[in-house]
């Protein structure tokens, strides 16, 4: 019996390759794709009886993939899902030990990995646990940044400012606040906004600002 997987990714070459390298596995059928989350979202709704597996990008634009994976989970527990991510870093690994997945592959796994991960979620036991989740995460605490760094988090993450707003908004140079915005990065480990945002509802800056608001 083959496995139905629907794929949602952003980035169109992942979900051809994707395609093009589950070929040569006759177990794993592909009924489905999309980069835009929402609109996959009800497409799979309104095939649930004919989709097995998602395999869900976790940083999709429109909508991330957690969130994503909840609305799906509201419905029933199937389809499974297994996240898709690049890399796996605190912020990004807290969310999916509080979601409700079925498994977590990197984007650099092999893919007989992946397909393997695929058959062991439709066979069950779930979830399938990614090596890289066997050790226990650390999220970073706030007080390794500066007070400077902690205020462009939060004009960054919470209120969605650009970099040049924030200048403004702090009367600083543009500049200095791209140096806070890299050193926040580094600190934290986190390499785009969405992690930052991440990082931001994990620490509850959205209900403690660091600034007058």
């Amino acid at each position: 019996m083959a496995i139905r997987v629907y794929i949602i990714d952003d980035h169109p070459l992942i979900i051809d390759g994707l395609r093009l390298n589950f070929k040569s596995h006759d177990r794993i059928s592909i009924v489905g794709s999309n980069t835009d989350a929402r609109i996959a979202l009800d497409d799979i709704n309104a095939r649930r009886d004919e989709i097995d597996v998602v395999l869900l990008d976790v940083s999709t634009q429109k909508s991330s993939g957690f969130d994503i994976c909840r609305r799906l989970k509201e419905e029933g527990s199937r389809p499974y899902v297994i996240f898709m991510t690049f890399w796996l870093d605190d912020v990004t690994r807290m969310h999916v030990d509080r979601s409700e997945h079925d498994g977590v592959v990197l984007k650099n796994d092999a893919i007989d990995y992946v397909a393997d991960v695929i058959t062991r979620v439709f066979d069950g036991p779930r979830p399938v646990i990614h090596e890289a989740l066997s050790t226990e995460p650390t999220t970073p605490s706030p007080s390794i940044l500066t007070q400077a760094e902690l205020n462009v988090l939060y004009y960054i993450a919470v209120k969605g400012l650009t970099s040049r707003e924030i200048a403004e908004v702090l009367s600083r140079s543009e500049e200095t606040v791209y140096k806070h915005r890299k050193n926040v990065m580094e600190k934290l480990g986190i390499r785009n906004v969405q992690g930052l945002v991440w990082y931001a509802m994990a620490i509850g800056l959205h209900q403690r600002p660091p600034v007058a608001d």
